[in-house]
C-alpha cells in the first residue's frame, strides 16, 4: 500500500508541483499519454475526457483541456484521498510489528510520503 500511496502522489504533484519542485515538467503524465488518478476521477465528471484519453493526449489543446477539466471536478481531491487510504492501509498492516524504532520509522514513512513536495 506503501508504494500505492507514492505513486498516487506522484500522479497528484503532476497537477499540483511546479517544474522547479518535481524537477520535470508538470503535467507530463498526459504529455506521455498516460492517465493517472486525478484524470480518470474527473473524467466520471467529464465524461469528455474519455475521448482525450482515448487518443492519448495526442491532438493539440488536449493536455490543456483535460487539466483545466481536472481543476474543476472533485478529481484532485479523490486523488488525495487514495493516497491518504493507502497510506493508513500500509501503516495500519505495520500493527502485526512489535514496538520498534525501525516500526516508528516505517510508520513515519508511511505519513511523509503524504507530504511530500516532489
Amino acid at each position: 500500500h506503501l508504494g500505492i500511496a507514492y505513486q498516487v502522489v506522484d500522479d497528484l504533484l503532476d497537477f499540483t508541483g511546479t517544474n522547479t519542485s518535481l524537477g520535470k515538467p508538470s503535467l507530463s503524465d498526459m504529455e506521455q499519454g498516460l492517465a493517472t488518478a486525478p484524470t480518470l476521477f474527473a473524467a466520471e465528471e467529464h465524461p469528455q475526457i474519455v475521448e482525450l484519453i482515448t487518443r492519448r493526449f495526442k491532438e493539440e489543446g488536449d493536455v490543456a483541456a483535460c487539466s483545466a477539466l481536472v481543476a474543476r471536478s472533485a478529481g484532485l481531491a479523490r486523488t488525495a484521498e487514495l493516497a491518504s487510504s493507502h497510506a493508513q492501509m500500509a501503516a495500519d498492516a505495520l500493527g502485526v510489528l512489535p514496538p520498534s524504532s525501525a516500526r516508528d520509522a516505517l510508520l513515519r514513512l508511511c505519513f511523509d510520503v503524504l507530504n511530500r513536495s516532489a
